[in-house]
């Protein structure tokens, strides 16, 4: 039992080592520098064939731990910003599809041996209005897609609600950053304005949530 700990703990701290190398490596200053554009632009081609490796690319460093912000600002700097946003939302979408695969097949039945009571607490949150649940998560400027994904792996989530929750709440920002990548000025006040939004929008959504379970449990109780 200790062994198995042992190595889940080591392929944890692996997985966020990697995942904090990579968002340091694929940081904004980086990817505003000359090198780094230059790079972007030799070794992925502005065509079909170009967009469907930066898919591949982004898919696999998103479902790691890529913070979505710096794969929208990537697309849209590579094909603007339509396709910039498509590409992002994609990849990242594609990212926790994979994240939520293995986290399930992996980690699931080690945790639910290991921590039974507290993964209980997770699966009851996903188990119902998952669409909602996810489209909220998403919605607010800041979090961790990669935990959140690893959680409802391993909480075994509903795989189609959550992921097109996931999918529609990545839009807002996944357009804002691919606008910043293709180069149209969005000033900080107006980041700030937008994130305020989101952020209004997902509590609203959060209260609406709250009363709808409220008003079912208390309907249960009668």
């Amino acid at each position: 039992m200790l062994k198995k700990q042992t190595s889940l703990l080591l392929l944890l701290s692996l997985l966020i080592g990697v995942t904090v190398g990579f968002s340091l490596l694929f940081s904004f200053d980086a990817l505003q520098s000359e090198s780094m554009q230059l790079w972007l632009q030799n070794f992925i081609p502005q065509n079909t064939f170009g967009f469907f490796i930066a898919l591949a690319i982004l898919s696999l460093l998103t479902s790691i731990g890529l913070p979505r912000q710096v794969a929208a600002f990537s697309g849209g700097y590579i094909f603007g910003t339509l396709y910039g946003t498509l590409l992002a939302t994609t990849a990242a979408t594609l990212g926790c599809l994979i994240t939520l695969y293995i986290a399930k097949t992996f980690f699931r039945q080690r945790v639910l041996a290991t921590y039974p009571t507290k993964l209980d607490y997770v699966t009851h949150f996903f188990k119902t209005h998952t669409f909602s649940k996810a489209l909220i998560i998403r919605l607010l400027p800041a979090g961790s897609n990669f935990l959140t994904n690893v959680l409802a792996g391993i909480a075994n989530v509903k795989v189609v609600p959550y992921v097109t929750g996931t999918c529609v709440g990545f839009l807002p920002q996944m357009l804002i950053f691919s606008l910043l990548g293709a180069g149209v000025k969005v000033g900080e006040q107006q980041q700030i304005i937008l994130s305020v939004c989101l952020l209004f929008i997902a509590l609203g959504f959060g209260y609406f949530l709250y009363q709808k379970e409220n008003n079912g449990i208390k309907k249960n109780a009668i």
